[in-house]
């Protein structure tokens, strides 16, 4: 498997895309408010980052995502937790995590996991969705920081508010998810592709049949700058 840091704007485009998809689909039905710049930002200031299959059939296929950032880049998404007694720099941010494959969000989870070891980092933060539907128990080794929070940036499709709870992993929990993860996986780093073998007993494909049609909403380029896909 490898986790590919994208840095092309077509790379980008291709991932902003997806995750529009993936998250109008899945029963989930939610997308980012005509207001909110909060995607904009994570793809064009954050580390943009893809799963892919290098040894399946179609190796350049984008089976998962997310992107992250450290605290002395830009803030952190919502001012809750306090994290200021960590080191910014050592703090990331992990946002806009999305999948089209069965399987592919815990792999991609799990590369996250050996590139937070690679950099080094003190902390991670999470917002995962609490409500409409309750993704936090996929992170198993952080903790709850707090009551769940009102999201602003997300409304689902018919309207209604999202929810999220944000989680840390840190000190010696963050180092043995880390190491547990390295150890069972890592290969090799170039500083633009992670190399690493996959621990799960499936292998992540999408299925073409159930993949969403195309969602409705607008793809413009500013420069350097991709705009997130917006309904």
């Amino acid at each position: 498997m490898q986790l590919r840091i994208l840095r092309t704007q077509t790379e980008e485009r291709e991932f902003a895309d997806r995750m529009v998809r993936a998250r109008a689909g899945k029963g989930l039905g939610f997308s980012e408010t005509p207001q909110s710049a909060l995607g904009e930002i994570h793809l064009n200031y954050g580390e943009v980052c893809g799963l892919y299959n290098e040894d399946g059939p179609e190796p350049n296929e984008m089976l998962a995502g997310f992107v992250i950032h450290d605290l002395a880049t830009f803030p952190q998404s919502y001012p809750r937790p306090d994290l200021t007694h960590l080191p910014a720099e050592g703090v990331y941010e992990c946002g806009e995590l999305w999948a089209l494959a069965p399987g592919a969000a815990r792999l991609a989870r799990h590369a996250g996991f050996i590139l937070a070891g690679l950099r080094k980092a003190k902390a991670i933060l999470v917002y995962p969705l609490f409500r409409p539907r309750d993704l936090s128990g996929s992170y198993k080794t952080f903790s709850r920081a707090g009551e769940p929070i009102h999201w602003p940036y997300l409304k689902t499709l018919d309207g209604n508010e999202v929810w999220v709870q944000a989680m840390v992993l840190e000190g010696l929990a963050l180092e043995m998810t880390v190491s547990i993860a390295t150890a069972l996986s890592f290969e090799s780093f170039d500083g633009e592709t992670l190399q690493f073998r996959n621990p799960l007993p499936i292998v992540p494909k999408i299925n073409r049949r159930s993949l969403p049609v195309q969602v409705p909403g607008t793809q413009q380029v500013r420069g350097n700058r991709v705009l997130q896909l917006r309904r």
